[in-house]
């Protein structure tokens, strides 16, 4: 089965990418669609307290992330036709979406996600992303 991968931070580029995964599902008569939400703690984190202290173990951020990527598909409206599998994964984003499209058909990213400069045209992530997936990356631009 055709398989996708899209990455979703919750951002309104996120939500662009995961609408056009949905579309694309859809175009080639469904497809296997992995929605990946990524996550890490903050540089702060694992400081001595005080900086460090009242840091929420891993399974509490495994949670926050699974309940924000199932906000982010419902946004965008969770399909009856198309299967989403949800995917929570502890690392940063591009190598967890790397690793990822080992075995999938697509990876779908945003052209802008919550971090990076502003006035950039591609975010970190969709860049470091399409420069070492292993399948055809798709870019979907959002201005907002």
């Amino acid at each position: 089965m055709y398989t996708i991968v899209v990455g979703v931070d919750g951002s309104d580029g996120s939500l662009a990418a995961l609408r056009h995964a949905l579309e694309e599902a859809r175009l080639r008569g469904g497809a296997r669609i992995r929605a990946v939400m990524a996550w890490t703690y903050p540089p702060f984190a694992l400081a001595p307290a005080p900086l460090g202290a009242g840091v929420a173990p891993v399974e509490a951020m495994d949670e926050a992330a699974m309940a924000a990527l199932e906000d982010a598909i419902a946004a965008v409206g969770d399909p009856d036709d198309l299967h989403i599998e949800r995917i929570v994964e502890m690392g940063r984003a591009a190598p967890v979406l790397v690793e990822l499209s080992k075995d999938a058909d697509l990876v779908v990213v945003g052209s802008r996600g919550h971090g990076g400069l502003s006035g950039a045209l591609l975010g970190s992530v969709s860049q470091r992303v399409a420069g070492a997936a292993h399948c055809p990356v798709l870019v979907v631009p959002w201005h907002g």
